[in-house]
């Protein structure tokens, strides 16, 4: 599988979203209530943006956009916060915006970028 490029990810926008358990609730006439899981597992999700980014970072990044034709196809990406891998795809249909900083003197912002987990 492949492994989501190498850009620094600007930290101070990350965001991991716990994982949304989905429960089932019961409630009976003598007032108990049952609760269960609905499922196992629950996705998680990732937010962040790359700021910064060179002409070739940017390159790099949309070259990787097409070939996993947007969130068609799974990768590898590493949590920032855990270090571990996680098989993620991107969230969103379309395109994530890329916008220059300081008129491209700086270099570009790629984000926000939505991911999850793919299960």
């Amino acid at each position: 599988m492949a492994a989501y490029p190498t850009i620094p990810i600007d930290l101070a926008g990350f965001v991991e979203l716990p994982r949304a358990y989905v429960t089932v609730r019961t409630e009976f006439e003598s007032g108990y209530v049952q609760t269960r899981a609905k499922s196992t597992t629950a996705p998680r999700q990732y937010q962040f943006s790359h700021r910064g980014c060179s002409a070739a970072e940017v390159a790099t990044w949309v070259t990787f956009w097409d070939a996993r034709k947007g969130g068609a196809e799974a990768f590898d990406f590493t949590d920032p916060r855990t270090g571990g891998v996680v098989s993620c795809r991107f969230k969103a249909d379309g395109p994530p915006p890329i916008s220059p900083i300081g008129g491209a003197n700086i270099g570009f912002t790629i984000g926000p970028i939505s991911l999850e987990e793919a299960l």
